[in-house]
């Protein structure tokens, strides 16, 4: 008995002292290209890198206010890093990027950014940087 109970507090010992973010990892959207509060042309495509393996569950976008583009977004069925979607010609103006990952903890997260089509002044080229978007878990 002593050896089973000695046994069960190792165990336990090794499991508290594991790494949280090992054990509770989800990906986090690491760069998009366009970047967000970007100034750009209108892309061709929409590029999503995450920082694990996720599923995307849901991808939205909305210009200005309430106009939701329909650009053939189905969620996926396979995990993977980076998800690239083909978009329609994108009007002038502010487009806001909405999305819901599932990681392979099983947790949800949700994000958003947005970016600026200009007609082609001095700051509209195609930029990607880094997210420190606002995402929820």
């Amino acid at each position: 008995m002593k050896k089973l109970s000695w046994l069960n507090a190792m165990l336990l010992a090794v499991v508290v002292a594991l790494p949280a973010g090992k054990v509770l990892a989800h990906g986090e959207l690491s760069s998009s290209a366009p970047g967000h509060e970007a100034v750009v042309m209108s892309p061709e495509q929409l590029v999503l890198n995450f920082s694990d393996d996720v599923r995307l569950l849901r991808l939205t976008l909305v210009h200005g206010a309430s106009h939701n583009m329909d650009f053939g977004f189905s969620p996926t069925t396979a995990a993977q890093r980076t998800f690239s979607h083909d978009l329609p010609e994108l009007m002038l103006g502010t487009h806001t990027v909405n999305w819901t990952i599932i990681g392979t903890d099983g947790h949800t997260v949700n994000g958003s950014f947005n970016f600026v089509v200009s007609d082609g002044g001095e700051q509209a080229e195609l930029q990607e940087l880094s997210h420190n978007d606002h995402h929820q878990h």
